[in-house]
């Protein structure tokens, strides 16, 4: 016997927040691609002009309708529609109409809605908002490199995740799991810090290691709904650069990537390796959990279960729509 058991689990509740989100690495965008991208329950379209620019729009041509993402061009800097050559500019206006001399200056101005870009640490960023209203903060950028060079990308990881966006980050303020699914053992309490749109988190914690006991640091700080910059330092020294992205209510691409300090020896490698290794494993702990959890908007919260309100009261800004 098939049984199909669909089940409520929440999320549909939740709106999709505003904010600055991770939707490609910058790499996968050259010069001359267009990519039609599936995000925030919609789409959009975005290219790459020969000038380097990315640039994003919405999807349908304002002529009669044709979707850009399909059979379009990108010729010079501006995107072509394939289904009467139309060009259009990165900010929305008409470049071209290759059937007539004659383009009205509406057409000149802004005709077809754009939206946002910022390109930064290697990851293309837009800009969402239902009503589009403009960017309220700037994408954050990875903490300067301590030693004498850059930060060396190690590895980059993505994940799609059956789940809300806004639980990917509550995670990080859910105390007791680090225990219960992960078997960390060491006080997960730190520094907690909200201001505006940017929350804090700075852990420090005595570690037992292979060189002895030491003096461990977890520092966090997420900007907005969409990115997440954490500095993990103790046997070694990593910077994870994450980005979760909503599909749509349901559904969230997570990205990482993760640095590590330039001219490490042969030894701090391997650790460097080992420490990125458990980070992974510990995300991939929790994805089944994610995957079939329900979300509960009156949680029976205790003492231990970390600063989980606090955390649920910041978010509520990234959806208050209006001005």
């Amino acid at each position: 016997m098939n049984i199909n058991h669909t089940r409520e689990r929440g999320y549909n509740s939740l709106p999709i927040p505003f904010g600055w989100f991770g939707v490609a690495m910058s790499d996968e965008i050259a010069a001359g691609a267009i990519r039609t991208m599936n995000y925030f329950g919609t789409e959009f379209v975005m290219w790459r002009g020969e000038d380097g620019v990315l640039n994003a729009v919405d999807p349908f041509c304002p002529h009669l309708g044709a979707h850009l993402g399909v059979e379009s061009t990108v010729n010079g800097n501006d995107l072509r529609c394939a289904f009467h050559h139309w060009s259009f500019s990165g900010q929305g206006a008409v470049t071209n109409i290759p059937y007539t001399d004659t383009i009205a200056p509406r057409l000149k101005r802004q005709c077809l809605p754009t939206w946002p870009v910022k390109e930064q640490d290697g990851v293309a960023f837009v800009w969402y908002h239902p009503n589009k209203a403009e960017p309220k903060w700037d994408v954050a950028a990875m903490p300067t490199c301590p030693e004498d060079g850059e930060w060396v990308l190690h590895s980059t990881y993505e994940w799609i995740i059956n789940i809300h966006v806004q639980e990917i980050t509550e995670n990080g303020q859910d105390h007791a799991h680090f225990n219960a699914v992960h078997g960390v053992t060491g006080p997960a309490e730190g520094d907690f810090k909200i201001d505006g749109w940017v929350r804090s988190n700075k852990v420090v914690a005595e570690m037992v290691t292979p060189r002895g006991p030491m003096t461990g640091i977890i520092d966090v700080t997420a900007t907005g709904p969409g990115q997440s910059i954490t500095e993990f330092k103790d046997v070694t020294h990593v910077v994870h650069n994450q980005q979760q992205t909503p599909i749509d209510a349901e559904h969230t691409h997570l990205r990482w990537q993760m640095y590590h300090a330039p001219g490490l020896s042969e030894g701090r490698i391997r650790v460097t390796d080992a420490r990125i290794r458990d980070l992974v494993k510990q995300v991939n702990q929790d994805i089944p959990i994610w995957n079939a959890k329900i979300f509960q908007t009156e949680p029976l919260l205790v003492k231990g279960d970390g600063p989980i309100l606090a955390y649920r009261r910041q978010y509520q800004k990234f959806y208050e729509f209006e001005g």
